[in-house]
């Protein structure tokens, strides 16, 4: 039987603009980062042989799940660009605050969310705002704000 979550990993293209939006985008801290990191062990785990990878680890408690962002280097892989319209294979759902600010951030640095903030109700039967978007890696991202925070947070 499994216990909890411990992370999540998430393949990228591109490090830097991965780490630039979970970190100075969405608020997770880089708990730590490894350079290009390969071997037997290693590509035996992750079942690609002679794998030579990046990585970072990132986290925005110490109590939540964790995000990694894993980019091969090496060997070459194939990548299918996820077409805007088609979701990815894996999304993340997040708690944020100032959903307003971070759709704005999002829209300017090159991650258009698909629709403006919106208000619903989740299944919880919670007031929430939420929007979605995709990432060049096609990773779609719900970010989800609980309206009372986000009424606190307008006054």
């Amino acid at each position: 039987m499994a216990g909890s979550l411990h992370h999540v990993v998430v393949f990228v293209t591109d490090i830097e603009r991965s780490l630039h939006l979970f970190r100075d985008l969405l608020g997770f801290d880089l708990v730590w980062g490894i350079g290009r990191v390969g071997g037997r062990k290693m590509s035996a785990l992750v079942g690609i042989p002679d794998l030579e990878a990046e990585m970072a680890y990132l986290q925005n408690n110490p109590s939540s799940v964790a995000v990694e962002l894993l980019h091969v280097v090496g060997p070459p892989m194939t990548h299918d660009p996820v077409r805007s319209t088609q979701p990815g294979r894996v999304g993340l759902s997040l708690v944020v605050d100032n959903l307003d600010e971070i759709h704005r951030r999002l829209t300017e640095e090159g991650w258009p969310p698909f629709t403006p903030c919106m208000d619903i109700i989740s299944p919880e039967g919670k007031s929430v705002r939420v929007f979605c978007f995709r990432t060049e890696d096609g990773l779609t991202i719900e970010l989800i704000e609980d309206s009372t925070d986000a009424e606190r947070n307008n006054r």
